[in-house]
């Protein structure tokens, strides 16, 4: 659209301008950054600009279903192989194409529960979900809706949650090691005793999440509409590998990114989860 105006040293800030677009933040709307494009992108690139309508309005049409709960079931039996990680915990393995099959004909009980997600995108769960002691190693949660999910005693490592609708879910003693939250919505949000490890959280609303006795090392807030957060004064803010200065410096601006002006909104505490 403006080719005069971009070079790479304003890559981030022309990509962070678009998603502000599609994420309905700018005071530009899709319709109108799109007739945009076709004004300007001419004969030569008239296909290209289809092309990204397409795929934007496929975009908003899967967030406009976050509203909706899934509500399929079946028992449809699946062979999956074991992850002996643990020895004392086997999990089952599910990789793209099982899930995919579950989510076409409903997800079976126990599908979630003590599973080792082989780099799977999620794009529906059912409410309610049991995911605890399961791992999420390169995950992503794509445009989930995700509400009164137990991921308790859960593992992730490099996975990401993209413009998902979490509510009410509990992360009870989770792991979870850079692993990142984008425009999404957290709202009741449990992190109690979780370890998060380098996490970056962007561009995100945090309504009434806690912290209690969580530990933060090395993890960045940025651009967050924060409201109602619990317990962050009993979290330990860490910046892992660093000195006690820049130790601080992380704890001051996570306290600056997650709480209001006028101090923490001490709600009641949050109660104990997780276990068998």
């Amino acid at each position: 659209m403006r080719p005069q105006h971009y070079n790479g040293a304003n890559h981030d800030e022309t990509v962070r301008t678009v998603n502000d677009i599609l994420q309905g933040r700018a005071d530009r709307t899709v319709d109108a950054f799109l007739t945009g494009l076709r004004n300007t992108g001419g004969e030569g690139y008239a296909q290209r600009v289809e092309d990204i309508s397409r795929d934007i309005q496929a975009f908003l049409a899967q967030k406009a279903l976050l509203s909706q709960p899934y509500a399929k079931s079946s028992d449809k039996q699946f062979h999956y192989r074991t992850s002996t990680l643990d020895p004392e915990r086997p999990l089952k393995i599910v990789n793209q194409r099982i899930y995919d099959s579950a989510a076409k004909a409903g997800f079976p009980p126990g599908f979630f529960r003590e599973t080792y997600f082989d780099r799977v995108t999620f794009y529906c769960v059912p409410d309610h979900t049991d995911f605890k002691f399961s791992h999420f190693p390169g995950c992503t949660f794509a445009v989930c809706r995700i509400r009164e999910a137990a991921f308790d005693g859960a593992s992730f490592f490099l996975s990401e949650f993209q413009n998902c609708a979490v509510q009410y879910a509990t992360f009870f003693a989770a792991s979870i090691d850079h692993t990142h939250f984008h425009d999404s919505s957290l709202k009741n949000v449990s992190f109690q005793k979780a370890r998060l490890r380098t996490c970056n959280t962007v561009d995100c609303e945090l309504d009434g999440v806690g912290f209690l006795n969580a530990t933060l090392d090395g993890c960045f807030f940025g651009r967050i509409a924060a409201s109602g957060i619990r317990n962050l004064h009993t979290a330990t803010i860490t910046q892992g590998g660093g000195t006690s200065g820049e130790a601080e410096r992380n704890r001051e601006a996570v306290f600056a990114a997650l709480l209001p002006r006028q101090g923490e909104r001490r709600g009641a505490p949050e109660k104990r989860r997780g276990g068998r």
